[in-house]
């Protein structure tokens, strides 16, 4: 059954003015902007969007819902939620909208909402620090009925500067070299999360360290398929793989499938098939082959 979700723009002439209040904004921003940059982190969403929208729907946190429920994204129940409830009167009289226990879980909640919602699965091939286009994005996908959503996102994020919190990814991939896998085990690839195994790992061990699921596991990891057993230190993706990478292509130094070459450079097989004109994943390819990457 599909799961579907209804996002409410609350009270929206209220909130907005509400979000609109420098000093309310800017105890918001100081509040919460490591909750964004963390789910930036976690889910691949710019933490400046995050943010953004929620000022802009939580009118920087003093809404009904915000204070009542602590749901920063005015998220509807819908009818596979089985969480606390609140009702607030909407488009209808009474209509129940989820709870939660903190405002991390409002958070979390609102990006499983965009990572795991097909219409918003484009979003995700965008340059984190590409906040016009993801603003541009979640109106062209209906996310808010407001056909100035996108400006006001746009503009929230430059007149608060909050572009300044999705320099953190860039600073955490660059640091990743310096990162000991002995101590750490967890890297970046293609501004995507990854573990590097243990000796004995295997995805049931992975996901109950880090809380993704063994489903999410393998579909993230195809090319891991059928191995139980991982061997010590292979990347193992905790987030879907993109379709592209800054890189423009790589010249292989030894023969290898494309399989291979989408877990070590986080893209997808199929992505990988289009670029270069593959027809069937399954190929080996020979060194001194050019891939295409984007």
């Amino acid at each position: 059954m599909k799961r579907f979700f209804a996002i409410l723009l609350i009270t929206a002439t209220p909130t907005i003015l509400l979000g609109n209040n420098r000093n309310a904004r800017k105890a918001y921003i100081d509040k919460f902007s490591f909750i964004a940059v963390a789910q930036m982190t976690s889910h691949n969403i710019p933490a400046s969007i995050t943010l953004a929208q929620g000022i802009l729907e939580s009118g920087s946190g003093n809404s009904f819902l915000a204070k009542s429920s602590n749901n920063h994204f005015g998220i509807k129940c819908g009818s596979q939620w089985k969480g606390k409830t609140s009702f607030h009167d909407d488009d209808k009289e009474n209509e129940c909208f989820r709870a939660y226990d903190r405002v991390h879980d409002s958070y979390l909640d609102h990006s499983l909402f965009l990572s795991k919602n097909k219409r918003y699965a484009f979003l995700f091939e965008l340059d984190l620090e590409d906040y016009k286009n993801w603003a541009r994005g979640l109106s062209k996908a209906g996310y808010a009925t407001s056909p100035t959503y996108a400006s006001r996102l746009i503009q929230l994020i430059e007149d608060e500067k909050l572009y300044r919190f999705d320099h953190e990814h860039r600073e955490q991939v660059e640091a990743t070299p310096a990162l000991s896998l002995e101590s750490n085990n967890t890297f970046s690839i293609n501004q995507l999360n990854v573990v590097s195994t243990k000796n004995g790992d295997t995805f049931y061990k992975i996901s109950r360290r880090t809380g993704v699921t063994l489903r999410q596991l393998h579909k993230y990891n195809k090319a891991l398929a059928g191995n139980e057993s991982l061997k010590t230190n292979t990347p193992v993706y905790l987030q879907r793989k993109k379709n592209k990478s800054k890189k423009g292509f790589i010249v292989l130094d030894a023969s290898t499938t494309l399989a291979q070459i989408s877990q070590k450079e986080g893209i997808r097989i199929k992505a990988l098939m289009k670029l270069n004109l593959i027809l069937t994943p399954n190929i080996l390819l020979h060194k001194g082959e050019k891939v295409f990457l984007r």
